[in-house]
């Protein structure tokens, strides 16, 4: 009866539930949300608006009759084959997994987030409301939810595969600059010593998905195994270079030394050498966590691209080079990236 029934329209039954597994009731949903339950008797949750990921499931939920919408995630690692998997070839990744769901919890509710927001007009969907549950004796049994706010596209909001729009790349460097401007050592958010030591508080150390610390211990000594396996797929654009037949050997000769280079904040004798470019950076800057919105109004009065970033879980301390890097080689169309693009 909480889900108000549509003709032909399937819904995301299994998403739309608490942490144990009891359907979300419009009543929690206005409370979150702060809207009047008079504008959510009921709501809608279509297949059409959900998705099923790795590492989580999440739906967007309309409140009826008001309209209003939000995005809610679920996870469950019992739930995800995903997780699954990792139980028998890297458990280790599952602690660090419940740790980035803790992550993204404390930053969205920061007064950095608020601050950054407010100060740069970089968009970051607030959240509503988030269950963290984790259980360290025994980590399948973990389970997480968010209630998020929605980029949907009636307000203009839309994602791309790959980008390979100009001003849309160019907005969202842009955007990744305001991010890495604010927090850089020394700026002024840093006066500010409660919401600097809440933000140290709240996200990794060392930042990044890719960061050595958060894979494979033996990562970096597969390289020219993996390479070898893999490299047909490159031939035609590869192999009439000198170095197609030995590239896998020599980018593990330097893989290690690249990766702590590139994440000096994991090491204390790096972090004091590099501690004037340390900044506060995405982590995970690839093109599913951008949101973009065109023919916005600036303060100006001109037309501009608006950038909207989500999944904040791997959110930390960093170099910009290093997100900026991330997000060339995990966002940007490889169109965009020769013949000076």
């Amino acid at each position: 009866d909480i889900l108000r029934n549509f003709e032909e329209e399937s819904t995301v039954l299994d998403i739309i539930q608490d942490v144990e597994g009891n359907p979300l009731s419009p009543q929690y949903l206005a409370k979150k949300m702060g809207i009047h339950t008079n504008d959510a008797q009921s709501y809608r949750c279509p297949e059409q608006g959900g998705f099923r990921g790795l590492m989580s499931n999440g739906c967007r939920v309309q409140l009826l009759p008001g309209g209003q919408t939000a995005f809610y995630k679920r996870i469950a690692f019992n739930e995800l084959g995903h997780c699954q998997e990792k139980l028998k070839t890297a458990p280790h990744k599952l602690k660090r997994d419940m740790k980035s769901y803790k992550v993204v919890a404390d930053f969205l509710a920061s007064q950095a987030r608020s601050d950054l927001q407010d100060k740069t007009g970089v968009i970051i969907p607030k959240c509503y409301d988030a269950e963290i549950r984790r259980n360290f004796a025994n980590p399948m049994k973990s389970k997480f939810s968010f209630l998020l706010e929605d980029l949907t596209p009636w307000d203009g909001w839309h994602q791309r595969w790959l980008l390979d729009d100009l001003e849309e790349c160019k907005a969202a460097l842009s955007a990744y600059a305001k991010i890495h401007a604010f927090f850089w050592n020394g700026s002024t958010f840093y006066d500010n010593k409660d919401a600097a030591q809440e933000l140290e508080a709240a996200v990794w150390k060392s930042g990044s998905y890719v960061q050595p610390e958060a894979q494979n211990w033996n990562q970096c000594k597969i390289v020219a195994e993996e390479w070898s396996k893999k490299r047909l797929r490159f031939k035609k654009e590869l192999s009439c270079f000198d170095y197609w037949d030995n590239l896998g050997e020599r980018l593990e000769s330097v893989a290690e030394e690249c990766g702590h280079l590139a994440h000096p904040f994991a090491d204390d004798t790096l972090s004091e050498q590099y501690k004037k470019y340390r900044t506060f950076t995405h982590g995970d800057p690839k093109q599913a966590n951008m949101f973009f919105r065109h023919g916005t109004t600036d303060s100006s009065g001109s037309e501009d691209t608006q950038v909207g970033l989500i999944d904040f879980q791997w959110s930390g301390f960093g170099l910009a080079s290093t997100d900026i890097a991330h997000f060339l080689t995990s966002a940007v169309h490889a169109d965009r990236l020769v013949d000076g693009g």
